[in-house]
């Protein structure tokens, strides 16, 4: 009997080795485990934790792409040459192209349709496939492959047509007039781009246009394309092939990069703004200022300016004491200079300089002098154009002035 019970207690403390043996291991695993998912899931950091979002007292709005350059200074990609830019002349399918696609020898595989949404086409019998990002070769070699994988012997030959391109999605940054999204007709060439955006500004270089694409697998391709040289020299446009999804980027000409380009020349062309607003601030009796906007076309100079009040008008040009004010965005700043339009009209080429957008023409060395004062107390720093124009506005109304419009 006692035996028996010893027996049992060897038996029962055994088992119970065993569980605690096995528990053990089950714990240990966990305390493994568990303090990393712990940490990830559960406890963070205090650094990391989110913080109460702060305000911002409100702030006058300033234009969206002009506050730091799209191109690096000095950055110069690949100038786009036909023969030797065939990699960016491939034409990549994308959602919304439709294709025709037929078997020669196997017709139940001969098919017409879309890029569905999620890239894919659907093919007839051996379902649905993802295309994008493919060019025509990719897709004849695609489809050929899965056929002879999955039902033929050998591999058939596949024709694949582009019967309608989709779109010309397309984001236009740099030196254009009207920056952002624009949506154009297959096969739009990249002058139209241009127009499209309202023309280039007086500060592009329509020397270094550049198009970037980004492929599937994330590599970018960039081209640098050269619209001013052929229209010097009278030579044709390059044949570039915009695609949905491309970026074009209108450079900014750099200080020292003016020698051999010819703004003033430009400026007539159909790729620049159209038109040009000039500001005319005249002192009118007894202690007033007349302020008018004038629009000009593009290319105009400071005779036009001055011969576009008719001679019954009480505001026309009879002072010496003219100044012309422009804000430089190479230099950061407002720069003037005193222009006299007797000697422009005898012929005084120095005198007719040309005019450009948003320029301020000021008669009367006194209100030169109350515009400036104005300047001194502004309570925030001029850094664009669209500062320099707030501004004179701004004083104008300080001084009394009466806006009229031509």
């Amino acid at each position: 009997m006692v035996k028996l019970v010893d027996h049992k207690t060897t038996v029962s403390h055994r088992y119970i080795q065993l569980s605690l043996a096995v528990l053990y291991s089950i714990c240990h695993s966990l305390v493994f485990i568990g303090p990393s998912v712990a940490q990830k899931s559960i406890r963070l950091p205090s650094s990391e934790r989110p913080r109460q979002i702060e305000l911002l007292p409100a702030q006058s709005p300033t234009p969206l792409f002009q506050q730091r350059p799209t191109t690096p200074s000095g950055y110069s990609p690949p100038v786009y040459e036909p023969q030797k830019s065939q990699q960016f002349q491939l034409y990549r399918l994308d959602t919304g192209d439709g294709i025709s696609v037929k078997v020669p020898g196997f017709p139940e595989f001969d098919f017409t349709g879309s890029v569905d949404p999620e890239g894919n086409v659907q093919v007839p019998i051996l379902g649905r496939i993802p295309v994008v990002g493919l060019t025509l070769d990719e897709l004849e070699t695609k489809i050929s492959y899965e056929l002879y994988k999955r039902f033929l012997k050998t591999e058939p030959v596949v024709n694949a047509v582009l019967d309608s391109p989709r779109p010309v999605q397309l984001t236009v940054l740099g030196e254009v007039i009207k920056p952002g999204y624009y949506s154009l007709a297959p096969n739009t060439p990249l002058t139209a781009v241009l127009l499209a955006a309202g023309g280039s500004t007086s500060n592009a270089d329509l020397r270094s246009v550049i198009v970037r694409r980004t492929l599937i697998d994330g590599t970018v391709l960039e081209q640098q394309v050269d619209l001013y040289t052929p229209l010097i020299e009278g030579l044709g446009l390059p044949d570039v092939r915009l695609q949905g999804g491309d970026t074009v980027i209108i450079s900014r000409l750099s200080i020292g990069q003016e020698k051999g380009y010819d703004r003033q020349l430009i400026s007539r062309t159909t790729l620049t703004q159209p038109t040009i607003t000039v500001r005319l601030l005249v002192p009118i009796e007894p202690s007033g200022v007349a302020f008018r906007n004038i629009t000009l076309p593009n290319g105009s100079t400071f005779l036009d300016i001055v011969a576009s009040f008719p001679v019954t008008d009480s505001l026309r040009v009879r002072s010496n004491e003219v100044s012309l004010l422009r804000f430089d965005p190479d230099k950061g700043g407002i720069i003037t200079q005193t222009l006299n339009p007797r000697k422009a009209v005898r012929g005084d080429i120095a005198q007719n300089i040309p005019l450009r957008d948003q320029d301020v023409i000021i008669v009367s060395r006194t209100l030169l002098g109350k515009v400036f004062a104005g300047f001194r107390v502004l309570t925030q720093p001029i850094r664009d154009v669209f500062g320099f124009t707030t501004s004179i506005f701004d004083i104008t109304n300080q001084l009394g002035g009466s806006n009229n419009n031509r």
